[in-house]
């Protein structure tokens, strides 16, 4: 296939529908409707107290203030298990892993693909080092446990780095995809960042985080069952999960034990797994975005569980994203679309394909950029505390699409 043939397809094929469009408004209105559900109607439950063995130290209150904070930054820790499992996946899962990762794998091989080895690791090591702690203290955020460990300085350094390091990565999520959603609709990437941006903000900073949870729950499995549905009909197609690992041999993809010790070498065994292991360590077990979660689930066990679920979650998405690179790379191994400038390689073979769900592949490459760390323990009045908690929450998504807006 020549270059003039491939862009020739891009502009045939990779244009939205009607149906695709409706999809895409449709979950837009679905995220906004979740927040708007659970700040007005579903609200003012009463939180559960912890079953801890410090359940009756006196020295620290746990309600977080007031009952209507507990609500709004926790859900009263009355949330299930599955949702939050869900959420927690996708607080790693977006846009950036279902193009990057099959871009990964396409291009250098499948060592990167022992990752899940890691995630697995990293399931033990936080359930059994970290969660206890936590709830054993009963704090609502990790920054909460070093103002009590060390002190409030430490506490606001903390915040104000996570908050840093939030505002430069979170445009990164969003611009991704939206350079995917640009190249089959013509839309300005810096208007479909700012409405993906201001959904967010809306829903987030009404409903607190029942409704991200939530929302993050259906729209992961949304974009699960989209991909698997890509996955299968391009597998059907070639002939099998035979043929495409034959030909990701005779390609060289099929790396796994890649044992060389230089650091200079982009994939090996020992820094998917060791690094891997602790980048998913650090990530999981004090990172506000993950142990909010955690807390707002009513006693250890049911956090627990929902590591157990989130840790099964990732590691058949990531496996799921690696076998989509094979599949791509089965197709165009000797014809790359890379060389052609089409970067987005599992949206193009879900377009090849003619997938009755290419509207859902695409419309659901979107970030997972629902964060509502509690940073402070405001010493207010309720009200005053729990609008300051949604004020955080808006002020902190208008730096991360003016950052967006700068890409």
């Amino acid at each position: 296939m020549s270059h003039k043939t491939l862009k020739y397809a891009e502009y045939s094929q990779f244009h939205f529908s009607i149906a695709d469009y409706c999809v895409f408004v449709g979950m837009l209105l679905l995220s906004t409707g979740t927040g708007i559900y659970f700040g007005y109607i579903r609200k003012n439950i009463k939180p559960v107290k912890p079953t801890t063995n410090l359940e009756m130290n006196k020295h620290k209150e746990p309600d977080f203030g007031s009952k209507a904070m507990s609500e709004y930054l926790l859900g009263s820790r009355r949330l299930k298990v599955f949702p939050v499992a869900m959420s927690l996946v996708a607080s790693y899962i977006s846009g950036v892993t279902m193009l990057g990762v099959p871009s990964e794998i396409y291009s250098y091989g499948t060592q990167y693909w022992l990752i899940i080895v890691s995630v697995i690791l990293m399931a033990f090591v936080v359930s059994r080092v970290y969660l206890p702690v936590f709830t054993a203290l009963n704090v609502g955020s990790s920054y909460e446990y070093l103002e009590m460990r060390f002190s409030s300085s430490v506490r606001s350094i903390a915040s104000f780095m996570f908050v840093m390091d939030e505002i430069f990565f979170l445009p990164i999520i969003l611009y991704v995809p939206a350079i995917a959603f640009n190249q089959v609709t013509g839309v300005n990437i810096y208007v479909i960042s700012g409405i993906i941006c201001v959904v967010c903000v809306i829903y987030t900073l009404i409903g607190g985080i029942k409704a991200v949870v939530h929302t993050d729950a259906w729209q992961t499995l949304v974009m699960f069952v989209a991909l698997v549905v890509v996955v299968i009909l391009g597998t059907i197609a070639a002939g099998g999960p035979g043929p495409v690992f034959k030909h990701a041999s005779e390609g060289g993809r099929l790396i796994f034990f890649n044992i060389t010790p230089s650091l200079y070498e982009r994939q090996s065994f020992w820094a998917v797994l060791i690094g891997g292991f602790t980048y998913w360590t650090a990530f999981n077990s004090v990172n506000q975005t993950m142990v909010q979660r955690y807390m707002s689930l009513p006693t250890l066990k049911r956090s627990q569980h929902s590591i157990v679920i989130f840790t099964l979650g990732v590691v058949l998405f990531l496996s799921v994203c690696c076998f989509a690179g094979l599949l791509v790379f089965d197709f165009y191994r000797n014809c790359d679309p890379l060389n052609a400038g089409l970067i987005s390689l599992i949206l193009f073979l879900s377009t090849e394909r003619r997938s009755v769900t290419t509207h859902l592949c695409y419309a659901n490459c979107w970030p997972s950029t629902r964060h509502t760390g509690s940073l402070y323990r405001w010493r207010f009045w309720r009200r005053v505390k729990l609008t300051l908690g949604r004020t955080q929450c808006n002020g902190f998504g208008i730096p991360t699409g003016y950052r967006a807006w700068q890409f």
